[in-house]
């Protein structure tokens, strides 16, 4: 299974953990800038949970469509047209004419710090600021922008400070539990025939420099949790 991926092209679609200077587009809008590349001992793309996985895989990095702040659905902190079901940043995953083979999408972790809300009520079936309305339209616009790709779909994983003894996740960060949020994406990945990477399930508490973006421990427990899911599914 592994093998299969050998020489293919990934791209990313992601928030601030996923960004990474000189790689994520675009430039202006990532987390992992000179300073905090040193602050969290993250030097190398290669170092990165995405590119941990790449390289393992034998692959090739194509677009990192990587956002800091963003999210899946339409909030008002977002950024113009960064929000992830939007039309643009479904449709910027391919170089020229070159398009992605695999596209993995770990979004929704803003989503959940805001506390979004989860599910529609009636005449609410359309509004893309309710995140599983916003993740199913993303997951859509994916399927018919780029019909061949095979699309991986993160749940959100928990971290940890290990300089903050005695502080507990705080699960429902933004009100609500982040298992919901998971919940919509997995059930929603499944619907849409995509890939499930169940971080937050088989994934242990990631390191960090601020409590959320992980740190180079951080990123060698994510890759590491998406390499093992691949292998044993």
């Amino acid at each position: 299974m592994i093998e299969n991926y050998k020489n293919k092209l990934f791209s990313i679609l992601g928030d601030s953990i996923s960004t990474f200077e000189g790689y994520s587009e675009p430039y202006d809008a990532g987390f992992y800038d000179a300073i905090r590349k040193c602050q969290s001992d993250i030097l190398r793309c290669q170092q990165t949970w995405w590119g941990q996985v790449i390289d393992y895989l034998g692959g090739e990095l194509l677009v990192n469509n990587s956002i800091s702040g963003s999210m899946v659905t339409k909030h008002k902190s977002c950024i113009v047209e960064s929000y992830g079901c939007s039309d643009m940043r479904t449709s910027i995953l391919h170089k020229d004419k070159i398009q992605p083979d695999i596209i993995m999408v770990y979004l929704g972790t803003n989503d959940w710090g805001h506390g979004v809300k989860l599910y529609p009520n009636n005449g609410e079936q359309n509004d893309i600021s309710i995140f599983s309305v916003a993740y199913e339209g993303m997951i859509k616009k994916l399927k018919n922008n780029y019909p061949n790709a095979e699309i991986w779909c993160l749940t959100l994983a928990v971290s940890d400070t290990k300089k903050a003894k005695g502080v507990d996740f705080p699960y429902c960060y933004g009100g609500v539990h982040m298992e919901k949020y998971c919940d919509i994406i997995r059930n929603c990945a499944k619907n849409f025939d995509c890939r499930i990477i169940d971080l937050y399930n088989y994934c242990t508490p990631f390191d960090t420099i601020d409590g959320f973006h992980p740190n180079l421990d951080g990123m060698y427990t994510i890759g590491n949790t998406v390499i093992k899911i691949l292998e044993e599914n």
